[in-house]
């Protein structure tokens, strides 16, 4: 198949060499035109060619692989790709933040060389009358201690931080593959 235009409005429509000399009506204006003989007709371009071209040309003009066939799911894909890693970086910025701003008073070693350094000071005879007091109550412990809540939360924080970072980067990897992956090859 061959690509005539039209005489009358120039719009391209399909011929085939077996249609040579004959006069068909144009699809878009419905004018007759004759059909050249077959030497002129080999002469003219090929559908599948200008087909080819069109798309490369479509694509090309739609920001590579963006517009070409079956690009539809890759620019979903990038859409979607670059939402999630605009908002999971924005994720791991606020809890990256909130990492910063806990602040952990002491650590388990530093509690418990305060308690030794208390105990320490302590008779003999006060440390028998809290153990005997001991013996008589039940302890009242809070679990975990203070610093260990703070201590929790600041890993917790840091923990989501990472992980929301891991996620935006692949959602930037995956946006970014998309956006180059059907590129037309430069010569």
């Amino acid at each position: 198949m061959h690509l005539l235009p039209c005489p009358h409005c120039q719009t391209p429509f399909h011929v085939s060499p077996s249609q040579a000399g004959e006069t068909v009506n144009c699809p878009a204006c419905h004018a007759e035109v004759p059909i050249p003989k077959l030497g002129e007709i080999r002469q003219l371009p090929r559908a599948e060619e200008s087909a080819a071209r069109d798309r490369k040309v479509g694509g090309a003009a739609s920001g590579g692989s963006l517009g070409s066939e079956g690009s539809l799911g890759r620019k979903i894909t990038f859409g979607i790709a670059g939402i999630a890693a605009t908002v999971s970086l924005l994720v791991a910025s606020y809890c990256g933040i909130r990492w910063a701003l806990v602040e952990v008073p002491s650590t388990t070693e530093d509690h418990i060389a305060t308690v030794r350094e208390e105990l320490s000071k302590r008779t003999a005879a006060e440390l028998i009358r809290e153990y005997e007091d001991m013996e008589n109550r039940i302890i009242d412990l809070e679990a975990p201690f203070p610093y260990k809540r703070k201590a929790i939360e600041k890993a917790g924080w840091g923990r989501n931080a990472s992980i929301a970072a891991a996620l935006g980067s692949i959602a930037l990897l995956v946006a970014v593959g998309c956006a180059l992956g059907g590129r037309p090859k430069q010569p």
